[in-house]
């Protein structure tokens, strides 16, 4: 090969060649390509995560149903007698139908992961940890306050004088209200059944029984709870967004058997829908 043909191919070589400042300026442009697409990328995993919560609750409703075929009633929030380690919350009555394992735990801290796993685990919030070990993904109504206000029916007691709101109840598919207070008789579809709900105030707790609005995260509690709301907080760790943990939204299994959400005024302090 010539000499002038090898100086050819020298010069072409060198002007194929990215210069550094030709390598910054597109290391620079897909900095911005990705920074203008990760805000879309992460909306879309929170929608992912918002939708695969709503299907746990479309489960758990089958479920329940699936419990009242055998049972007659569904199973209560917290039975009379709650057994070791809190084997016969709703929970683990309904985890046969939900395929999965309901035999005796060994401690508390694997009861706790039991509780929060598969279906009966919201994909938003973090995994149970030491000391957090009463804290569940969602909690069923004792439906006391309905009962002695609308006098719903048919429910049974199951903790507690049939006369008290705080009374747990089990109930049964078509049960409703046969009375209104202050003109209010909530209907089947306004009633919650299961629900995310708020952590205990001041702590990293919730229950597996809910009987007011207050519980899930009412409005009027909203003040308190969003002080304590950090930015540096793991998601779902802290009260209020606990509560309204999908984008300011809340998932509630209702007891007609749809799923929806509601938003942060769309609770009566009683708990029922607005």
């Amino acid at each position: 090969m010539s000499r002038f043909s090898k100086g050819k191919e020298r010069e072409a070589m060198k002007k194929s060649r990215f210069t550094l400042i030709e390598l910054l300026v597109v290391i620079a442009i897909i900095a911005i390509l990705a920074s203008m697409l990760l805000p879309s990328l992460q909306q879309a995993r929170v929608a992912a995560r918002k939708t695969a919560c709503t299907n746990n609750m479309k489960q758990i409703g089958s479920a329940l149903f699936m419990y009242s075929g055998d049972h007659e009633y569904f199973p209560p929030a917290k039975s009379s007698e709650m057994g070791n380690l809190n084997t016969r919350g709703w929970h683990w009555l309904t985890m046969p139908y939900l395929g999965m394992d309901n035999s005796q735990p060994s401690n508390w801290e694997e009861a706790a992961k039991r509780r929060e796993k598969g279906a009966l685990r919201c994909p938003e919030i973090a995994l149970p940890q030491p000391g957090l070990l009463d804290r569940i993904s969602y909690s069923m109504y004792g439906f006391g306050p309905l009962v002695v206000w609308f006098g719903f029916t048919p429910a049974k007691a199951e903790r507690g004088p049939a006369e008290q709101t705080t009374t747990i109840f089990a109930t049964k598919p078509g049960a409703r209200t046969t009375k209104a207070e202050s003109g209010c008789a909530p209907l089947t579809s306004t009633i919650p059944f299961v629900a995310e709900r708020a952590l205990g105030e001041g702590g990293d707790s919730s229950d597996i029984a809910f009987q007011d609005g207050n519980q899930l995260g009412y409005s009027s509690t909203a003040s308190k709870s969003v002080v304590v709301i950090r930015g540096d907080s793991p998601k779902g760790y802290s009260y209020f967004d606990f509560a309204y943990r999908h984008k300011g939204r809340k998932n509630i299994l209702w007891f007609d058997g749809h799923v929806a959400d509601v938003g942060l005024d769309q609770l009566h302090w009683t708990g029922v829908k607005l």
